[in-house]
Parts: structure tokens; C-alpha cells; sequence
């Protein structure tokens, strides 16, 4: 493969958003601080309400950097494929509205991109932000940062490569594999795993994701032990009709997947029980009620017997 080489003006930085102007607040002022900084930032509003808006018009007032584009598709997945059509860069970088991306972010990115590996996507570590001191079980839950580099050319379980929080991707490698699954992620129909989904897609048609160690951002810890909760049922709800819907059209690999996690969190739940653990116990929980109720959702529905979504159009797609 040809190496290619990037520059920071060629990094769109995409940031997706729903009713959490705070949140999108300082997110998107670290996004501004950035050194060196993207060619631009542009943030997609789902929001019901003005607040978020106000907080995009005031950064943008700034400097032509920042845009926003208000919505009213519902879901992650659409968000992020409407962005993928309205931005121009050849870097496509995702974060969330509740990361602080590190200030050499984009800087590490395009070196990532432009090695002789020539990477397909980007993938890197979430820490906590300094300063923070928070319930341990939420601290975990916002921390995934492996110290070795490496790059993923075959299918592997998708947690284990990263996640939406830090993904970067080349546009012609969107063009040619195609949007996300509007029907994952949250606010979708099967509220999760879309991140999960497009990473899996990549590594099994052949494309290449290098994970960065220096490529980093923080993820905040906002939420309490409830809201925590019911995002770990979403994960596993989310992570079961992935398995599924693969499997409908061929690819079980997804489905291993599952298994490990509906074995790694039942024991989970079960050492919460033996060693009186409400943290373990809480979590095994959540995410074994969420694997069950996507089952149920799949089998009971109608998406198995619809036929299989064509989502490989790339920036062609609708939002």
C-alpha cells in the first residue's frame, strides 16, 4: 500500500450532540484549544431545545473553524453519517460531547495516518481528566487505555480495538465501506454497538485500524451509579442484536462476541453476589438484562424477518 501523508488541515472533527449543552461546552473549547489545530470542527445537534445551539453559535462566533447543523434525525448513527456528508476533510475524526480531546490530539492523529502503516482508521485511549475524583465503578467505566500500540488487520473483538469516543477514519474509506447502521447506537432502534458494528465491518472487508496509545482523549464522568446502570444495559441490549443481525447475514463472528460477553458478565454478577459486591453485582446485572431484552427485542420483532439493511452506500445515504 502507498503511504500517504496528512496535514492537520485535513481533519474534520466531528462531534455529535443531544440535550447536554454543558457537557458540549467543554468539549467543544478544549476542541478549540487544539495544537495544532483541525481544518475544521463541526458539530451535529439533535437537541430538542435552544441551549446547545447557543453554546455552537458562541464558539463559532469566534473563528470560521467551528459550524454547526441542527437536526431533527434522531440517533447517533444518523448524526454521524449526516456528518460525513457535510464535512470536507479526508480525516474524519469522532469524539463524544462528554470527551476532552488532548490539546496535540490532531497532531498525533495525523502522524498515526500518515506512518508507513497507512492506516484505514485511528483508533486511541480514553483517560479520566485530571482533577477528577469520582465513584471508582465510573472511573472505570470512562477508562480504556492499553500501553502498546498496534495495528488490526482481522476481525478481533471490536472492544478490544476501541470505540466512537476516539475514532478516526479516512473518507475514501468511508466511500468504499459505507455509513453506519442507523439502526445502532443510541438513540436508534437497537440502542447501541454502532461503533462496535463499523469496526467489525472494516476488519472483515479487508480494511487496516491502528490503535494509538498517544492518540488521546478524556472522557468525563458525570454520570451517578443509576445512569451508569441503565448505559451498561444499553451496551449489552446493543451488543445482542449486532450478534444477531450479523448472523442473519452470514457472519458469526459477532456472535462469539456475545457469548464472551454474556459469560464474562455473568460472572461478574455472580462474584457480586459471593463477595458481596453491589458494584459487580450492579453491572453484571445491567449488562446481562440488556443482552436478554435484545434477544427478546430481535426474535420478537419484526427486523428478523426483514431483509438485511443495505447501509453500503457511503456518503449517499440519508440521515
Amino acid at each position: 500500500m502507498t503511504r500517504r501523508r496528512f496535514e492537520p488541515d485535513q481533519v474534520s472533527v466531528i462531534v455529535c450532540t443531544r440535550n447536554r449543552p454543558e457537557l458540549l461546552e467543554r468539549c467543544v473549547r478544549r476542541l478549540c484549544e487544539l495544537d495544532p489545530a483541525p481544518g475544521e470542527i463541526v458539530v451535529i445537534d439533535q437537541s430538542d431545545g435552544g441551549a446547545s445551539g447557543e453554546v455552537i453559535r458562541r464558539f463559532a462566533s469566534r473563528g470560521p473553524s467551528v459550524r454547526g447543523l441542527a437536526t431533527s434525525t434522531r440517533g447517533l448513527s444518523r448524526a454521524r453519517n449526516l456528518a460525513i456528508r457535510e464535512t470536507r476533510g479526508e480525516l474524519l475524526a469522532f469524539t463524544d460531547d462528554d470527551c476532552l480531546a488532548r490539546r496535540d490530539w490532531i497532531g498525533a492523529l495525523v502522524r498515526a495516518f500518515s506512518a508507513e502503516a497507512s492506516p484505514s482508521a485511528v483508533t486511541g485511549p480514553t483517560v479520566p481528566e485530571e482533577g477528577e475524583d469520582v465513584d471508582p465503578r465510573i472511573l472505570a467505566a470512562a477508562t480504556w487505555c492499553p500501553p502498546e500500540p498496534r495495528l488490526y488487520t482481522r476481525p478481533v473483538d471490536p472492544s478490544v480495538v476501541g470505540g466512537g469516543f476516539n475514532f478516526s477514519v479516512r473518507r475514501d474509506i468511508v466511500e468504499r465501506f459505507g455509513d453506519f447502521d442507523p439502526e445502532l447506537g443510541a438513540g436508534g432502534r437497537y440502542r447501541s454497538a454502532e461503533d462496535t458494528d463499523y469496526v467489525h465491518r472494516l476488519l472483515a472487508e479487508g480494511a487496516s485500524i491502528q490503535y494509538d496509545p498517544q492518540v488521546v482523549v478524556s472522557h468525563l464522568v458525570w454520570r451517578d451509579g443509576q445512569t451508569q446502570s441503565a448505559v451498561e444495559w444499553e451496551y449489552g441490549y446493543g451488543i445482542a442484536v449486532w450478534a444477531l443481525k450479523r448472523a442473519a447475514r452470514g457472519d458469526f463472528f459477532p456472535t462469539r462476541v456475545a457469548l464472551k460477553v454474556l459469560v464474562a458478565q455473568s460472572r461478574t454478577a455472580l462474584s457480586g453476589i459471593v463477595r458481596r459486591d453491589a458494584t459487580a453485582w450492579r453491572t453484571g446485572r445491567a449488562y446481562l438484562a440488556g443482552l436478554g431484552q435484545g434477544l427478546a427485542s430481535w426474535l420478537f420483532s419484526s427486523g428478523s424477518s426483514r431483509a438485511p439493511e443495505n447501509i453500503k452506500q457511503g456518503v449517499k445515504s440519508g440521515a
